[in-house]
């Protein structure tokens, strides 16, 4: 008989992901982390980009790119010579759907992001171009330092808000927790998460996590190879069966 495995995990999953862990030997308990709220007044963010004359769209979530279909089912259409460019092959296919094509870089991290777009801009000799980052509120600053290093003009279109959530982990007998944020870590850690002396494994979805998990918790952390929920779930079931043997 296949082991199984009690996880929490900090995010909503769908029907098709819990079927997965399932099959995987998990056993899930969803508690989000965190919500969002997006943007209802989109004049501001309209009249930036229309006083560019090379718009570039830069987008570091899925979040950026709902935001962008909730402006558009508002009537906007992007500029035709806009770029798009994104961090992770989910978000580019988001913006797939909506239309556009965009340009990925081989890593999935916010600089290399800044990186691959200055390095473009400086082999196109393309003047007067803006980068418009599609963000939250609780963004992080790598792809903004990248391309202010190289002289690039950035501007953070703040048009969502994420929000902590109190989350309700008490009692929950979990042998391993799965984050997918820094702000996931946040929340759980002011939900009093990291009090325990036993703390179950920490699993992060990417480095970035990882590096606020490994500070708050002090503790080893092990991060998924990819950055999709099913190789997550896939990992963690993996390392679970090779620890409890």
């Amino acid at each position: 008989m296949k082991k199984r495995h009690k996880i929490l995990v900090t995010r909503e999953l769908t029907d098709e992901q819990l079927h997965l862990a399932d099959d995987l030997g998990l056993e899930v308990t969803v508690e989000p982390a965190i919500r969002f709220e997006f943007r209802k007044n989109w004049s501001s963010v309209v009249s930036s980009i229309e006083e560019a004359e090379s718009p570039i769209f830069a987008f570091t979530s899925q979040n950026g790119v709902k935001a962008l279909q909730k402006l558009m089912e508002q009537g906007y259409t992007p500029p035709a010579n806009v770029v798009f460019y994104s961090v992770g092959e989910k978000t580019a296919s988001a913006l797939q759907e909506l239309g556009f094509t965009a340009v990925v870089p081989e890593l999935n991290y916010g600089e290399q992001l800044g990186e691959k777009i200055a390095s473009d801009l400086n082999q196109s000799g393309l003047k007067g171009a803006v980068v418009f980052h599609f963000c939250g509120n609780r963004r992080r600053e790598e792809m903004r330092q990248t391309l202010e290093e190289s002289g690039i003009d950035v501007k953070d279109l703040v048009v969502y808000e994420t929000i902590l959530n109190r989350m309700n982990i008490n009692g929950i007998n979990a042998e391993g927790v799965l984050f997918y944020s820094p702000s996931a870590v946040e929340a759980f850690r002011k939900s009093g998460g990291f009090r325990s002396e036993n703390l179950p494994e920490l699993f992060a979805i990417g480095h970035t996590t990882a590096q606020e998990l490994s500070i708050e918790s002090g503790r080893n952390v092990h991060v998924s190879p990819e950055t999709n929920t099913e190789d997550f779930l896939t990992f963690t079931s993996r390392v679970l069966n090779e620890i409890r043997n």
